[in-house]
């Protein structure tokens, strides 16, 4: 996220904040500029008063772009609910920014197109399981509660575990089907990830019920990324999201950068030298760890790209490429 700026007052401001802390002015995200502007230049989003949606609309819908996106909200019975679905629908926003910023669609030829039932557990009666199905994502709204998320997490022996994490991993599976699947790149995409037509639901299955959970880290940028093919992509997606969106952020840093790297961070999510990419990202993520740790905190990435994982991202780099060329 590059750096914005408050209109009234220039102090800099978040991403996620509706007021100006400095000077009190209200602010809206607007899309079209991709900036903050007054809240008094801009519609905004009818879910500004219930969820602090800090981003603007128009005459045609009462919600932005974003929550738009949304086919099914929680049950708002609770306060606790409606705060977890405020941290739900921050975390989508940057993802719905994400995928604007790549240019990419969100729906295909053959009707899918990307929405979000967010359900709680209690109106369900079962355990919500967060998943993807013909661009419908389904999210536990749990998983905003840090304390059951840490949980989780710790469960499953994963080294991240993050909300925006899960909407990059879940809409990785629609831009399966939206840029390899029926496409060129189904044939190369077997070849570096294998074949995906092999039962999804048994490999799943034999994934959770291994005894043995060693995996091979030299070949998956994770252990879940070994359990089938879909999702070794998805799980690589998300991680393009991740190196993407940091650099943007990066862009707009008091840092010490050569004249390449700087050409680089003009725009991550365009840049199409994948190798510059990545070797920025190498410093980045490196700078960012030692940061963290400095401050007794765990790594912020805690994933090495080994060579086999960095053809995958420029795999999925080059699907991406493709796509937007021809849009």
């Amino acid at each position: 996220m590059k750096q914005l700026i408050c209109p009234s007052c220039q102090t800099r401001v978040f991403f996620e904040q509706s007021d100006c802390v400095q000077c009190g002015e209200a602010l809206i995200f607007d899309t079209a500029q991709s900036n903050v502007v007054s809240a008094a230049s801009a519609m905004s989003c009818a879910n500004r008063d219930l969820i602090a949606c800090n981003w603007a609309t128009d005459e045609s819908d009462p919600f932005c772009p974003s929550c738009r996106l949304t086919r099914t909200i929680p049950n708002l019975v609770s306060d606790r609910n409606v705060a977890l679905w405020k941290r739900v629908e921050q975390a989508k926003r940057r993802l719905t920014y994400d995928l604007m910023r790549l240019r990419l669609p969100l729906a295909v030829s053959s009707g899918a197109h990307i929405a979000f039932d967010i359900l709680s557990d209690e109106t369900a009666g079962h355990p919500i399981m967060t998943g993807h199905l013909s661009g419908l994502i389904t999210m536990n709204l749990s998983e905003a509660d840090d304390a059951e998320r840490e949980a989780r997490r710790a469960a499953f022996r994963e080294p991240y575990r993050t909300l925006l994490g899960h909407f990059r991993h879940e809409v990785g599976h629609f831009y399966w089907e939206a840029l390899v699947d029926q496409s060129q790149l189904i044939s190369p995409f077997r070849l570096i990830f294998g074949d995906e037509t092999r039962d999804y639901g048994e490999a799943l299955a034999a994934y959770h019920n291994r005894a043995d959970r060693s995996w091979n880290s030299d070949a998956f940028i994770s252990e879940y990324a070994t359990s089938h093919p879909w999702e070794d992509w998805a799980e690589t997606f998300a991680h393009f999201l991740h190196i993407v969106s940091t650099l943007d952020t990066a862009s707009s840093l008091p840092l010490s950068l050569d004249e390449r790297s700087r050409h680089t961070l003009d725009d991550p999510y365009l840049e199409r030298d994948f190798e510059a990419l990545l070797s920025l990202w190498d410093a980045v993520s490196y700078s960012m760890n030692e940061l963290n740790r400095s401050m007794g905190m765990s790594d912020a990435y805690p994933f090495h790209l080994t060579q086999a994982v960095r053809g995958k991202l420029h795999f999925v780099h080059l699907a991406i490429l493709k796509t937007r060329s021809e849009s």
